[in-house]
């Protein structure tokens, strides 16, 4: 407690330095999950492939597969995800349908929770059946570098952004302890507590504790209360 009063008090800048730490540490962590998780995806995205495909789009209709229902039932987070390419018709029929995504002969429709959205196929599209494999594995490393290279840049001003946005608030926890503190010693005390409280949540998450921005956004301003009371102490 005394090396963050130290720290709050006496330090200098904003804590922009640890805040670009946290970034990359958390952007090689993303990236080096992502590298293990991604390729697995792989062979399940080739098999969806060999399932629908080919599809070839000219001029707003669908010309391969011509006269074709084919209707594929997936399940997605535990519930039912159709997938259904039916040429036979120009629209979608207006009885009940499953959630998912549907290709007729002129349209592709969406379907959430009964909320049914179509796009006509304006553009021309061709996609052969074959084997996608290798560009998908160079696509998952193209991502992974991306997130490495981009991502501490990108999270940088991300948790800038909500350590500003806390700072401000840190006015009612000084109000309510009758003290008062610099901006800049604002910046570095919610530099403190944000990443140390992210953190926390983050090895909570690991064992299945999620919470929400709103318990975030309450914890932030509790530990400021507790804080700014030590120091003014």
């Amino acid at each position: 407690m005394n090396k963050i009063a130290n720290y709050v008090l006496r330090g200098r800048g904003i804590g922009a330095l640890w805040l670009f730490v946290f970034a990359l540490l958390f952007s090689f962590l993303a990236a080096y999950r992502l590298n293990g998780v991604l390729p697995q995806t792989v062979p399940y995205i080739q098999r969806f492939a060999d399932d629908v495909l080919p599809v070839k789009i000219e001029n707003g209709q669908v010309v391969e597969p011509q006269n074709t229902l084919k209707s594929l039932k997936y399940t997605v987070s535990g519930e039912p995800f159709v997938v259904e390419i039916d040429t036979t018709k120009e629209v979608l029929g207006e009885e009940a349908h499953e959630a998912g995504f549907y290709l007729t002969k002129s349209y592709f429709y969406t379907v959430s929770n009964q909320e049914i959205r179509r796009r006509a196929l304006s553009e021309d599209l061709d996609l052969p059946k074959q084997d996608y494999t290798p560009l998908l594995y160079k696509a998952v490393d193209w991502t992974v570098a991306s997130i490495a290279v981009l991502g501490p840049i990108v999270m940088f001003f991300y948790f800038l952004i909500g350590v500003v946005f806390y700072a401000f608030f840190c006015s009612l926890a000084c109000a309510l302890n009758k003290t008062e503190l610099p901006f800049k010693a604002k910046m570095r005390l919610n530099t403190v507590l944000f990443i140390g409280l992210y953190l926390v949540l983050m090895f909570a998450a690991g064992f299945g504790l999620n919470l929400s921005m709103f318990a975030f956004f309450c914890m932030m301003l509790i530990l400021q209360i507790i804080f700014v009371k030590k120091m003014s102490a």
